[in-house]
Parts: C-alpha cells; structure tokens; sequence
C-alpha cells in the first residue's frame, strides 16, 4: 500500500503545470473570438452604408418623390448595422470615384472626385448635406466607396492580475472597406 502524506503538495504542482497555460490558452481564444467578431461586424456595416447610398443615385425615385441620401442618413446605417461597436470609435470615410478606376486613384493622397470622413461617427461634418453630391452620382458611372476604422479595447487585458494602466490600455485597430457601382 502506497503511503498518500507523500503526495500531499502533487495537486498544487499539477495546476500550476496545466490549469495557468489553460487559462492563457482559453482567454486567448475568448479575445481572438471577440476580434473576429469586431471585424466581421465592421465590414458588414461598411457594407450596408455602401449598398444603401449605391442604390440612392440620381435617377432613385419612389413616386414624385426622390430617395436621395445625406451623409448622416449613411451614417445611421452604418452606426446600425455595427451592433457592439461604440460610433465614437467609428471613423468613416465615404469617396466617389469614377467606375473602372482603381482604389490608389481614389485615395485621398489623389483628390478624390467627392469624399466625406465622419471622425468619429458621431460627428459627421455636412450630415444634412446630399452624398454623392447631384454632379457625381450618375448610375453606372461612379462607385461609391466606404472605408471604416475602429478602435476598440482587447477585453483580456481587463482580467490581467497587477497590470498597471498601461497594461489595461491595450488596444486594436481594424480596417473595412466595400466599394459598390451606384446602380439607380
């Protein structure tokens, strides 16, 4: 018979082993969960604002009326369609560009034919004003473009034992993008 005060500190030992990497390795899967879904939530919000200003172009109308769209209209699609995404760390940029050009043609380096950042979201300068403005919006002739950049902080950093601020601070920054042919 084996004598069991021998292996009274075995249990300890065994955690510290397996139990502390478990943990990493499980917080590590939670934060990379919580990315991806940031991410996927970024771009499908971008894709919305693109898809609702696309299908809002100079020849759109419901009746007598006209479905034009303003730049803070977008904005509330986008803000929408980013569920868990705070729009104060939302920054958007809306370009029109010419259709069959290429993105580095449309970059704000290269003046853009029409282009609106909301930095942050909540702040869009000219919501009331028509986007695209009526000289750029002829269907099948311009693309509309909606590129979205988000901060948001790593939640795992929250549970990290003794981190100072300048642990807790940690963040990541993700990028979307959609380009859509304005159709109507």
């Amino acid at each position: 018979m084996r004598d069991r005060r021998r292996e009274g500190g075995n249990q300890t030992l065994e955690f510290t082993l397996v139990g502390i990497p478990l943990l990493f390795i499980l917080f590590g899967v939670a934060n990379m969960s919580f990315a991806m879904l940031t991410l996927h939530t970024l771009q499908e919000a971008c894709e919305q604002g693109a898809r609702y200003a696309a299908t809002r172009g100079s020849t759109c109308s419901s009746g007598t009326n006209t479905c034009g769209v303003t730049v803070g209209q977008i904005a509330g699609v986008i803000s929408k369609a980013a569920a868990g995404i705070s729009p104060a760390s939302l920054i958007v940029t809306l370009t029109v560009c010419a259709a069959g050009s290429s993105y580095a043609t449309c970059s704000p380096v290269n003046s853009p034919v029409n282009q609106v950042s909301c930095n942050p979201l909540t702040s869009c300068s000219g919501s009331s004003t028509a986007w695209p403005s009526s000289s750029n919006n002829t269907a099948g002739s311009y693309d509309v473009i909606v590129s979205a950049d988000c901060t948001v902080a790593s939640p795992i950093f929250m549970y990290w034992p003794s981190g100072g601020p300048a642990v807790k601070t940690q963040s990541s920054t993700f990028h979307a993008y959609s380009r859509q042919e304005l159709v109507f």
